[in-house]
């Protein structure tokens, strides 16, 4: 079934420091004189700059995304990927038949393997490096030192230390993030993350929990497209296949679908036609709308396949 494009979502803005964030690169710096812990980069039109990578990006709207999975349905609704769990034995098991069975990999995957995809099937969610446009770029690489210590817990003194830190504070990065083949309830889990990482309830890198990795979002555009002709309502790969078989075999919520909030443009892309929404208010109303009626009823389904009706 996901041999076809139903439906997809294109986040994309800035990312702007609000406050000291650090990602720190792997591995011993080349140099000699760089800061004990520096930010990572990358070459860009023939020169070096701070970036953020889209692991490190992915990585954190994912575990936000698992606690609220977690929170709502149990810790099976996102296995952890340190544990070879229940869900993901399974889904290894039809995998490995001799002719697998995909339709069943994807409808017993844990909720945040089927978003974010595991080992046993790709995910729906992907972001990229997110990188400084050249006006913002000098900005962003006028980094500044902070340095940090070890204290030692039972002497109360400095164990190790100081120590320095390469913090960005300013300029911004360039981002896009894309959801494909969707259901809505994953639209709204995505939003939702990247609303509470601009309200500061997520933070990025290292040293999170010192005032490191705040960041706002600005000037967000969100384009919610599908082939052809788009439709006059919001709606999730469960009401874009017509087949109820192939809903039932990979698990599809029928008619996911809510009206269109205000606040839309409509838009026509080569063979896809959507709505583009511009501002946070505008972004936010989806967020809304998609985490009424469409996340309530996947909540509702995924209670009653763990407890039953």
């Amino acid at each position: 079934m996901f041999r076809k494009l139903y439906n997809q979502a294109v986040l994309s803005g800035r990312l702007i420091p609000d406050g000291p964030v650090l990602i720190v690169q792997g591995g011993a710096a080349l140099d000699p004189v760089a800061p004990d812990l520096a930010f990572v980069r990358t070459t860009l039109d023939g020169e070096p700059t701070v970036y953020l990578p889209g692991s490190s990006l992915k990585g954190v709207l994912r575990a936000h995304a698992e606690r609220l999975l977690c929170t709502q349905l149990g810790e099976s609704a996102a296995e952890s990927p340190f544990e070879n769990g229940p869900r993901r034995r399974e889904a290894e098991r039809l995998r490995k038949l001799d002719k697998p069975d995909r339709p069943g990999v994807f409808r017993v995957s844990c909720a945040a393997d089927q978003l974010f995809g595991s080992t046993e099937i790709a995910g729906r969610f992907r972001i990229g490096d997110a990188c400084p446009s050249s006006k913002d770029r000098e900005a962003a690489n006028r980094t500044e030192i902070r340095y940090g210590v070890a204290i030692d817990r039972a002497k109360q003194s400095v164990k190790h230390g100081p120590f320095e830190q390469e913090a960005v504070v300013g300029g911004s990065f360039a981002f896009k993030a894309v959801l494909e083949n969707y259901e809505l309830w994953m639209l709204s889990l995505v939003l939702q993350a990247f609303a509470d990482l601009d309200d500061g309830l997520v933070q990025v890198g290292h040293a999170k929990s010192r005032g490191f990795g705040s960041m706002r979002l600005a000037e967000p555009v969100l384009d919610l497209r599908w082939p052809g002709e788009p439709p006059a309502r919001l709606e999730g790969a469960g009401a874009r296949e017509p087949v109820a078989a192939v809903r039932d075999d990979y698990g599809l919520l029928p008619d996911d679908a809510v009206s269109l909030p205000a606040g839309a443009e409509k838009t026509t892309q080569g063979l896809f036609g959507g709505y583009r929404f511009k501002d946070w208010d505008d972004v936010r109303a989806v967020l809304d709308a998609c985490a009424a009626e469409p996340w309530r009823r996947f909540v509702a389904r995924a209670r009653e396949e763990r407890h039953g009706p």
